[in-house]
């Protein structure tokens, strides 16, 4: 009987081993955006930015289109996603950041630290922020950030 238990407990164990090594590692490739974006920002006195799901949605959307290469990379759509945005957050102001290659969000919030213009959307006077990543085949990594006031 206890051999039995012991068995049962054994295979029960080995099915929950499997189950879970199946389910795919968490992508933190956001919240790390997120992470030093705002680092960013309180090291220049601003205040950290609110990650929003429904800008999360956008912003992966467009990260998925552009390693999908139904998009070029870009701003392609840009108009279109700030129409959406302001049917949810009504009349604001909108930004939007693109990077491709980075391999981790550090790398990426560092590249956009180096251009001008997008270090301007990210210290900008803005409340909310989106951000969305998106693998293409090769494992080239497409990023997107959405910043809304």
């Amino acid at each position: 009987m206890l051999l039995t238990v012991f068995r049962s407990g054994f295979v029960l164990l080995c099915i929950s081993v499997l189950f879970i090594a199946a389910i795919p590692p968490k992508d933190n490739l956001a919240d790390d955006v997120l992470k030093y974006t705002n680092q960013f920002r309180k090291s220049r006195g601003l205040a950290a930015l609110e990650m929003r799901n429904e800008l999360n949605t956008l912003a992966r959307k467009h990260s998925e289109d552009m390693a999908n290469g139904r998009k070029s990379f870009g701003h392609s759509g840009y108009d279109k996603r700030a129409v959406q945005i302001k049917k949810v957050f009504g009349s604001c102001k909108t930004a939007e950041n693109v990077a491709y290659g980075a391999t981790d969000g550090k790398d990426a919030v560092t590249t956009w630290k180096n251009s001008s213009g997008h270090r301007k959307n990210m210290l900008g006077d803005y409340r909310y922020i989106g951000i969305g990543t998106a693998r293409n085949k090769r494992g080239v990594i497409y990023y997107t950030q959405i910043f809304v006031r």
